[in-house]
């Protein structure tokens, strides 16, 4: 449970960086645009180009590491399932006897009661066995998905916070939960109906040679020739694999935003266009689909003809043996019988080789990242000297893009420290690297004087609060969600942290008080009261440095005040690091750091900074001239004609 605790919180501070992660890759004063293209820049035949053919053994590799303690019970599936399958085979032996004793002389009803009794006995024991087979591999494949989600979370968890913003919000969902129910078609079903239908087919084949080598070339002469186009199919098929997955991934995608953005599509009346880039999605999803068909089907609808067609080769080579007396009627019957479904296990196997190319491109993305490298962490509790922050000589790059230049500062403990420029300047990058979202590319950050990469994880988190102006809530209760900053808080902690944020009146007003259940989001609650329960969650926590990115931007006059006061109750006696776009919320800072295209290009008090005749000053001027523009109506030129008049 802590392991999705962590990755849950995780998410929460990596969602909130994405914003300014967005905006700094945007800013063109400083770096090409990154590389963030919508899909359809790609397309499908690019993709196509690009892409690999699917590993059919990722899905067996993948699970493979998960499978400790459950391997007993997966063998005893697959022998249960492949005898369960032969038992299918008894009916057909019976018919073959009856017919033997029949042409003999030599029926009775006896024989026929035993051999029909037997047949219906193995039909109901097939039956059992593989209800018992299935049971067994679908309580195997859930341990394996539970070891297997329980893994990527932790991985996830042991990641850099910087790698969430990179990413869609689905995807860790898709790597979390889809992707690993999907082994579950492999584990629950593939495996035993797939070995038990090898077993199967070796077996019917090895009956069939015993009984008589000539029928049984007959029976078997189809098999490799279907079986070499079909193969001959998947190759060409393959190619095409990645390009559907991903088609697939940004068509999922592209529907799930245009629903999610219905009401700005509404009310711009901007349908058409909004709905453009899907329906290309959706094209480009359907045109691959239709170029794999049309390579693929022709041999694969082959294959299925002439994989079911060894009866017109059977007949008339068993009319030919029968004519010359070197075959029996009997033995004619049995091959017959057999032979009509002697592929039906090679169809099933074909099948699970079919889902199996589309589970193991999935498993690909999950494998790699489990292999992705996770952020170092000392694990260390070490002893910090104060509370001071300090960038020395700090670069950082996205990629192959430098956003961060020769970052040097101090943080004193105890002092307000507000980072402030244009937007996409960078400001949330060096706020998030105090608390290791990235690493730093060159120089270093320390607190108390360690180097933030010397710190234990663990140590890091409990020494720094976050509160972001995209607040995260849980759909849970007021109490549980202020409570995660301080899991053992009791009930009067928890409201006298709420107090101290400024939020105890309005939960008090809530019909439910504490006990309320949020939603989802909590979007029931207005932005400013969202952003004083997040400041209650961090004044719980008791950490000793906060970081602030802009707790007010969303917030009404009332609302402002409140969470003002909230920060001050926050702020007592702890280092606090503010990324500022209402510039008068920082007036009073001990020390404002100006940030342009990744550098300090100014430092100092707001009225020093003002007199100086910088950026500062311009930006607190044009901050003064919006917050005085009036947003009223302008009057029509016919009324100010009959004004004129």
């Amino acid at each position: 449970m802590s392991v999705f605790l962590r990755f849950i919180g995780h998410l929460e501070a990596g969602a909130a960086m994405t914003t300014e992660v967005q905006g700094s890759r945007l800013d063109a004063s400083t770096r090409k645009p990154a590389a963030t293209a919508p899909a359809s820049a790609a397309p499908p035949e690019a993709a196509e180009a690009q892409g690999a053919a699917p590993d059919y053994l990722a899905s067996f590799r993948l699970m493979t590491p998960y499978l400790a303690g459950s391997r007993a019970s997966l063998a005893t599936a697959v022998v249960l399932a492949s005898v369960a399958v032969a038992c299918e085979l008894f009916p057909v032996w019976a018919v073959y006897r009856i017919v033997e004793a029949t042409i003999a002389g030599a029926l009775d009803w006896p024989f026929v009661v035993a051999h029909a009794g037997g047949a219906a006995a193995a039909v109901l024991a097939g039956f059992s066995l593989m209800g018992a087979a299935l049971g067994l591999s679908h309580l195997v494949a859930f341990d394996v998905i539970h070891r297997l989600r329980l893994a990527v979370a932790r991985r996830m968890s042991q990641l850099p916070l910087g790698y969430f913003s990179e990413r869609r919000s689905g995807e860790a969902k898709t790597l979390v939960i889809d992707e690993p129910e999907r082994l579950e078609l492999i584990i629950a079903h593939g495996l035993p109906e797939g070995v038990s239908a090898i077993a199967t087919w070796i077996a019917v084949s090895v009956w069939l040679f015993a009984l008589d080598w000539r029928m049984a070339l007959a029976a078997v002469v189809m098999t490799p020739i279907a079986f070499a186009l079909l193969i001959l199919s998947m190759v060409r098929g393959a190619k095409h694999a990645a390009a559907y997955q991903a088609a697939g991934v940004r068509m999922n995608a592209s529907i799930v935003e245009y629903l999610a953005g219905m009401p700005v599509v509404k009310v711009f009346n901007r349908a058409g266009e909004s709905f453009a880039e899907t329906s290309e999605a959706v094209r480009d999803y359907a045109a691959i689909e239709t170029r794999w068909a049309k390579e693929s089907l022709p041999l694969a609808s082959t294959f299925y003809a002439l994989v079911l067609a060894n009866i017109v080769v059977i007949l008339p080579v068993g009319l030919i043996l029968l004519r010359t007396g070197t075959l029996s009627l009997p033995t004619l019957l049995l091959f017959v019988i057999l032979g009509a479904t002697y592929s039906q296990p090679l169809l099933r196997l074909f099948s699970q080789f079919h889902t199996l190319a589309h589970v193991s491109m999935g498993s690909m993305k999950v494998a790699e990242l489990l292999a992705a490298e996770p952020q170092a962490d000392t694990g260390r509790r070490v002893a910090l000297e104060g509370r001071d922050i300090v960038f020395d000589k700090v670069a950082f790059a996205y990629g192959e893009h430098d956003v961060l230049h020769d970052v040097s500062f101090t943080a004193r403990a105890g002092e307000v420290t507000a980072l402030v420029g244009p937007s996409g300047s960078g400001k949330t990058t060096i706020a998030g690297l105090v608390a290791r979202f990235r690493d730093v590319r060159q120089g270093r950050v320390t607190i108390g004087g360690m180097d933030v990469r010397e710190i234990g994880l663990d140590q890091l988190m409990d020494t720094v609060a976050f509160v972001f102006q995209d607040t995260f809530l849980f759909s849970d209760t007021i109490a549980a969600n202020i409570r995660f900053g301080a899991p053992a808080a009791t009930d009067a902690e928890v409201e006298a942290a709420a107090r101290a944020a400024r939020a105890h009146e309005f939960i008090s007003a809530l019909p439910d008080g504490y006990a309320t259940h949020l939603g989802e989001q909590g979007r029931s609650l207005s932005g400013g009261e969202r952003q004083r329960l997040a400041i209650a969650r961090a004044i719980l926590k008791d950490a000793p440095i906060v970081v602030l990115d802009e707790a007010t931007a969303f917030a009404d006059p009332d609302n402002e005040a409140a969470i003002q006061d909230a920060i001050g109750a926050l702020t007592a006696g702890r280092t606090l690091v503010v990324v500022a776009h209402r510039l008068h919320t920082v007036a009073a800072a001990d020390q404002i750091l100006v940030v342009d295209g990744g550098r300090i290009v100014e430092r100092g008090r707001h009225d020093d900074l003002v007199a100086t005749g910088g950026l500062y000053a311009r930006l607190w001027r044009d901050y003064n001239q919006a917050r005085a523009v009036s947003l009223r109506a302008a009057a029509r030129p016919a009324r100010r004609k009959a004004a004129a008049r």
